[in-house]
């Protein structure tokens, strides 16, 4: 799964680097301990083409469904396209959340579990990396929800969790969010790599605690 996960790179730097887009105003603050349930930054396409920055909730609930219905953060490849949870989204509302890394926790011999953060080892300054995703309106005006799309995890980091987001490749972003291809055109063509560029570390526990304040970039620091 994807629980918790970092993101710093400017979002303006984001839209000049991948769309050659001109933000007119937007940043959000470097955040290195993103919760679920609270705002993200998202990214999904016009009709016209452009990249459209949102600002979502993170867990997802179908405009149709009950107040009370769950919301979860993350739906896996596996089923997302026969669930009627998702499917609708998964065909015509994908958008992608941009990230620097993300944690995953591995439980010891001892019962506890050790954070690792988890990244690609080649991304350079001002880059980052595209989780893929679907949203869907709340029915209160502009407001999104989504959720991230989650497959098994590949062997190099299988041994500290059985499940990882999707990533999406740079140059596939246009094709991702694109609603006129089709779910079966895209699965399998999307990825960004197969796991040998990624990069892990184990980190302070102190990542455990979703406070708003504890928000520092010396929680990514390896131990």
């Amino acid at each position: 799964m994807c629980g918790r996960f970092v993101f710093h790179t400017p979002l303006n730097l984001i839209a000049r680097r991948y769309w050659d887009y001109q933000m007119a105003t937007g940043n959000m603050v470097a955040r290195y301990n993103i919760a679920p349930g609270t705002q993200i930054a998202s990214i999904r396409q016009t009709p016209s083409g452009e990249p459209r920055f949102d600002y979502a909730w993170w867990g997802f609930r179908p405009s149709w469904a009950d107040k009370k219905a769950p919301a979860p953060i993350n739906a896996r490849i596996e089923s997302i396209k026969t669930s009627r949870y998702f499917q609708e989204a998964f065909n015509h509302q994908r958008c992608v959340i941009p990230a620097n890394g993300w944690y995953e926790w591995k439980r010891l011999e001892n019962g506890q579990k050790q954070p690792y953060y988890i990244t690609c080892s080649d991304l350079e300054r001002g880059e980052a990396l595209f989780f893929a995703g679907i949203y869907t309106p709340t029915g209160e005006g502009t407001s999104l929800r989504v959720a991230i799309i989650t497959e098994p995890a590949t062997k190099k980091i299988h041994h500290i969790h059985d499940r990882q987001p999707t990533l999406v490749h740079p140059g596939s972003l246009s094709q991702w969010l694109d609603p006129a291809q089709t779910a079966d055109e895209l699965r399998g063509k999307i990825r960004r790599t197969s796991g040998d560029s990624l990069a892990y570390w184990p980190v302070s526990t102190d990542v455990n605690r979703s406070s708003p304040d504890n928000n520092g970039s010396s929680l990514i620091d390896p131990l």
